[in-house]
């Protein structure tokens, strides 16, 4: 299956879980080589067509530069933040309603946006930071991810919903669907002063076996 397939099968799957309605959301693929696939502006997840998608290629700053087919999402400087950190893979951004009420909510701790209170959390996601509020759109949510000082494979964006690097699509499936479930345990959690959330041993183990960040990044003095 091409990377343009892929994508469109990313979408259609996000939109028959729930996580994308209507135009809202974007997606990508970056192959080795630097050239990112990527849904259009203000197209249906679930509708991708292959040969209409939006090509671009890295820059030697790490900036994504559109070379030919639709009009990419204004959202590009989020996908190309995500791609600095970890180089060729997929990222997911929507707009689903769990994460973003969740992101609505103030910060569980400076590296976790919400309460881990499953361990499936801990097993796919880990550290969850808040990135601060920036209009959609705003090249500088691409800056704020970069100048976070914290491992992470997702974020909640403060009003707006989530972005998450996976190493494939059906990771980045998974992923999607765990962090809104998490999303939505901890805001039907939060009016509920007896919901406990993992102990921190739990979670820091969980992480760890499953190759996730976990704490706050420790700087050496």
């Amino acid at each position: 299956m091409s990377t343009a397939e892929e994508l469109a099968r990313l979408g259609r799957r996000l939109v028959e879980l729930g996580l994308s309605r209507g135009t809202a959301g974007n997606i990508s693929i970056r192959e080795s080589g630097g050239t990112v696939v990527a849904s259009p502006s203000g197209t249906d997840l679930g509708a991708l067509d292959p040969a209409q998608l939006s090509v671009l290629t890295s820059t030697p700053s790490g900036a994504l530069e559109q070379v030919s087919g639709a009009k990419a999402s204004k959202e590009v400087p989020m996908h190309a933040a995500m791609y600095r950190r970890f180089g060729a893979g997929v990222v997911v951004h929507t707009h689903s309603f769990h994460a973003v009420q969740s992101s609505c909510l103030p910060p569980w701790t400076p590296y976790c946006a919400i309460p881990p209170y499953a361990p499936y959390f801990a097993m796919k996601i880990g550290n969850l930071p808040l990135i601060p509020y920036r209009h959609p759109g705003d090249p500088a949510l691409g800056e704020l991810i970069d100048e976070a000082d914290l491992e992470f494979r997702a974020a909640l964006l403060a009003h707006h919903g989530l972005v998450l690097f996976a190493e494939t699509v059906d990771e980045a499936i998974a992923a999607t669907v765990e962090l809104d479930d998490a999303c939505r345990l901890a805001v039907s959690l939060a009016q509920i002063p007896q919901a406990r959330a993992l102990e921190e041993e739990a979670v820091a183990e969980l992480a760890a076996r499953n190759g996730r960040p976990w704490g706050p990044r420790i700087t050496s003095s």
